[in-house]
């Protein structure tokens, strides 16, 4: 009875931690320019940092992630907190402070166009629940996808 009991606490456990261990997601405002926001589960220790921010136009034709060309990237400075509790909300095309623009190198990036596909997202390999893919529909983001 008390190997029971001890099997059903430890694999009760193992299913808090695992729903709970979510790796850090972005959110995005319906506002134009998108506000992005960071998120992460209760649990999560090693996939909660942002190693950069990109936000890419996806060809609508396609859809397809190889095709995207990336058109602004934000990098957190060495020292920065870039955990999902220490990242700011993050407004396209102005970089927060603690942050430098890559992409482009200099000026802001594009405006966002109304009906074309964007994908913001952190380093899939590292974060692959951090990305929103969303588009501009009548002066607002319009969420497609994402976590």
């Amino acid at each position: 009875m008390k190997s029971r009991l001890h099997l059903s606490f430890a694999t009760l456990t193992l299913i808090l931690l695992v729903g709970g261990c979510k790796t850090l997601t972005i959110s995005v405002s319906d506002t134009n320019p998108p506000v992005f926001s960071f998120s992460v589960g209760q649990f999560a220790e090693c996939c909660d940092h942002l190693a950069f921010l990109t936000v890419s136009e996806v060809p609508d034709e396609h859809r397809d992630r190889k095709e995207a060309r990336i058109i602004w990237q934000i990098w957190p400075i060495s020292g920065t907190d870039n955990s999902a509790r220490g990242l700011p909300k993050i407004t396209y095309g102005q970089v927060p402070p603690g942050f430098v623009q890559m992409v482009p190198e200099a000026g802001p990036p594009p405006r966002l166009e109304e009906g074309k596909v964007y994908e913001a997202s952190g380093p899939r390999i590292e974060v692959p629940d951090a990305y929103v893919s969303f588009r501009i529909q009548n002066g607002k983001v319009i969420q497609i996808s994402g976590k």
